[in-house]
This record gives structure tokens, C-alpha cells and sequence, in this order.
């Protein structure tokens, strides 16, 4: 697997690691629509459903760290099969279960397995990119991720309707033992041994922890907690899917078809905005995909049908599709060469806190005031972010003479 270069960043080299990145998020499209809705179906009232939520939150906090220091110790393609053989096994186990604690217990062990998978890979690809082609490098592995996600919950409604809910969970289980197949044959070590050998040798400092309280930092943490607030564990992941079918009416297909759509428009933005944060910087992408996203919930907070509807999910996608990856670059950027798998797992750590705490504050407003109260609480916390991220967000040196 050769590193990337600007001009050849659709190398043959580099099909093996993108197309895992497609095949993943296919079956995890899949449960974006699966697993809100089969947590009902088992009994889970709107507040349960966001702790199940909050539970695969907890599962990555655990796992992040371990994860990225084990990869500086392991190599990264070891860590990267145990994330991904957890997290096929517990979704395969999860098609028999038949109580929302088993799916729980489940999601919980899944989560670890995911977390394992995204710190790992995304180190990877920090490995494989320099700093001046990292925007579009990630762009492209972005991009991988959205072609999976946009068929995910379109395969995901049809699975549904033809064969019911838990078609879904199997489903995800099979395209991450796909995903294992390719990883196991085709991946080559980024990290080698050689290189783990003269890391041990010069006795490196441990990471420093200051750089994690500064402002700069906790205002990008910040703003990628209020991406994932908006995203998979918030607004768009647990409360929409609820409330466009138990308010609203729409089918699981119809649900489906508009997660689909959003996904599609994320898609086709994030190959120029990675062109973008390379030639003009970080924070001239992330401010104005924050304010998009703090729009969204407003719209969903009116209930709204029809082309309503379909404007939310474009305005989600096109904030969605600009935010994700940036705070990725972000991490990039900072980790340093010898300690990049701790540091991302640190990272990592960071973000997943979102995830933990989100769900469960979001889905008791809800669950108190209505889907409406929990989406302002999403839209006022995502354009905080966005004001504090143009106040202390770090800038790296903009590179203007980039070819792109």
C-alpha cells in the first residue's frame, strides 16, 4: 500500500483501503435506519432509545484510547482486525435478540468494535498523508463513507419492508466479515516493525496533555461533539428516524429514501471542500458547516412535510458533508510523528465523549418537551460551537500554492 501523492490519490495502491471504507458503511447505513427503530419495536420508549445510543458512545470512549496506543505498540493492522471482527460478531448476534437489554449489551460491545475500527483506520490514513494533501486525502476516504452510507439506508428500508427490521442487523454483520476479508488479505502494515523498534529506542516524552485544555483544542472538541450532536447519535441518527415515523407517518422505506438523499448530498461536497481546506484552511470550511447544521434542527424542530422535508435534509447534508473530516484534519495535523496512534486515541476519546453524553440529554428533552425542544437544544449548541471555533479554532498554515 503506497502513501498517498496529490496527483495519484486514486491509486490502485490505495483501492484495498477505500473500498473497506465503503463496504463498512454500507451495513452502518444500514443501521442508522435499524437501530432507533428495532430498539422501539423491543419496547424502548424515545428515552431508551437514546441511551442505547449513548451506550455505543461509552463503548468508543472506552475503546479510543486503548485502540490508538495499542496501534503505536501492535502496528495498526492487527488493531484494525479486532475492531472489526467485534463488531461483525455482535451485530450477527444481535439478529436473534429478542430484548432491548440484549440489543443493548450488543450495541454496547459493537460500539467498541467501531471506535476500535475509526481510530485505527483514521491513524492510518495519517500514516499514508502529508499535511498539505491531508484535506483531500480524507476527503476521499469521506467520500468512500458516503457512497456506503447513501446505499446503506436505502438497502437498509428495502431489507425492512421484504424481510423485517432484525434483515438489517444481519445484514451489517455480513458486510463487516467482507470487510475483515479484505483487510486480512490485502492490507499492508503502515507502521512497521522497524519503526516501533526506533520509537521504543529513543524513549520519546509521553504525549503532553496540555495541548487537551488549551482553548484552540477544546474549541474544535467542541465543534466535533456538536457534528456528532446534529449527526449519527442526535437529530439526524435517534430523533428523526422517530419522529418522521411515530409523528409524521413516513414509512421505514420513506425514512430511508431521505437519509439516503442527505447522504448523497454530503457526497458530492466533500471532494471540494477537502480542496478547500487545503488551499484556504480549516476554519474557512468548519464555520459555515456548523451554521448549516444549526439550521437543520430549526426546520425539523416545525414538523415539517413535503419539501420542507426535503430542504432539512439538503441543508443537513451540505453542513454534514462540510463538517466531517475537518475536525479529522484537525487531529492530523497535530499529532505528533512518533506517538500519532496515542495521540488519536486521546482524540478520539475526546469526540466520543459527545456521544455519551448527547443521547440521554437530548432524548430527556424530548421525551419532556417533544422532539421539538430536542432539537433547539441542537441547533443553539451547534452555532455556539461554530462562534467559539471562530474565536479559538487553530489555524494551520494556509497553503495557497497547493496544487490541486
Amino acid at each position: 500500500m503506497m502513501p498517498f501523492v496529490a496527483s495519484n490519490i486514486f491509486s490502485r495502491s490505495n483501492l484495498p483501503l477505500f473500498s473497506t471504507f465503503f463496504l463498512w458503511s454500507v451495513g452502518t447505513g444500514g443501521m442508522l435506519l435499524v437501530r432507533p427503530l428495532f430498539a422501539a419495536s423491543l419496547g424502548a420508549s424515545v428515552f431508551w432509545v437514546s441511551v442505547l445510543i449513548a451506550s455505543n458512545g461509552l463503548a468508543r470512549m472506552v475503546a479510543a484510547p486503548v485502540s490508538g496506543f495499542l496501534s503505536d505498540r501492535l502496528g495498526r493492522k492487527p488493531v484494525v482486525i479486532m475492531g472489526v471482527s467485534l463488531r461483525a460478531a455482535s451485530s450477527i448476534l444481535a439478529f436473534f435478540a429478542t430484548s432491548y437489554e440484549q440489543f443493548l449489551i450488543l450495541e454496547f460491545f459493537g460500539g467498541m468494535g467501531v471506535s476500535v475500527w475509526a481510530t485505527a483506520s483514521a491513524i492510518i490514513m495519517a500514516d499514508m498523508s502529508g499535511e498539505h494533501q491531508r484535506g483531500r486525502a480524507v476527503a476521499v476516504r469521506t467520500m468512500s463513507i458516503r457512497l456506503g452510507t447513501v446505499a446503506g439506508p436505502f438497502i437498509g428500508g428495502v431489507l425492512a419492508m421484504a424481510f423485517g427490521l432484525p434483515a438489517i442487523l444481519l445484514f451489517n454483520g455480513v458486510t463487516k466479515l467482507v470487510v475483515l476479508a479484505v483487510i486480512i488479505s490485502r492490507f499492508t502494515e503502515t507502521h512497521t516493525v522497524e519503526q516501533r523498534q526506533r520509537q521504543a529506542a529513543a524513549a520519546t516524552a509521553p504525549v503532553s496533555y496540555r495541548i487537551f485544555l488549551s482553548p484552540a483544542y477544546l474549541s474544535v472538541a467542541f465543534a466535533t461533539i456538536s457534528v456528532g450532536m446534529m449527526g449519527l447519535v442526535g437529530a439526524f441518527g435517534a430523533l428523526f428516524p422517530l419522529q418522521a415515523e411515530s409523528v409524521l407517518g413516513y414509512s421505514a422505506a420513506e425514512v430511508g429514501n431521505l437519509m439516503a438523499f442527505a447522504g448523497a448530498i454530503a457526497f458530492l461536497i466533500t471532494f471540494p471542500n477537502g480542496l478547500l481546506v487545503d488551499r484556504y484552511g480549516r476554519k474557512a470550511a468548519i464555520i459555515p458547516g456548523l451554521l448549516l447544521l444549526a439550521l437543520t434542527p430549526m426546520i425539523l424542530a416545525q414538523g415539517p412535510l413535503g419539501l420542507l422535508m426535503i430542504a432539512a435534509m439538503l441543508v443537513y447534508g451540505l453542513g454534514e458533508g462540510i463538517c466531517q473530516g475537518v475536525s479529522q484534519v484537525f487531529a492530523m495535523d497535530l499529532a505528533p510523528e512518533g506517538q500519532r496512534g496515542a495521540f488519536m486515541g486521546i482524540w478520539a476519546l475526546y469526540s466520543n465523549l459527545g456521544s455519551f453524553i448527547v443521547p440521554p440529554v437530548i432524548g430527556a428533552v424530548a421525551q419532556m418537551s417533544g422532539f421539538a425542544g430536542g432539537f433547539y437544544v441542537i441547533a443553539a449548541v451547534t452555532a455556539l460551537s461554530a462562534l467559539l471555533i471562530g474565536i479559538y479554532g487553530p489555524e494551520p498554515q494556509r497553503r495557497a500554492a497547493v496544487a490541486v
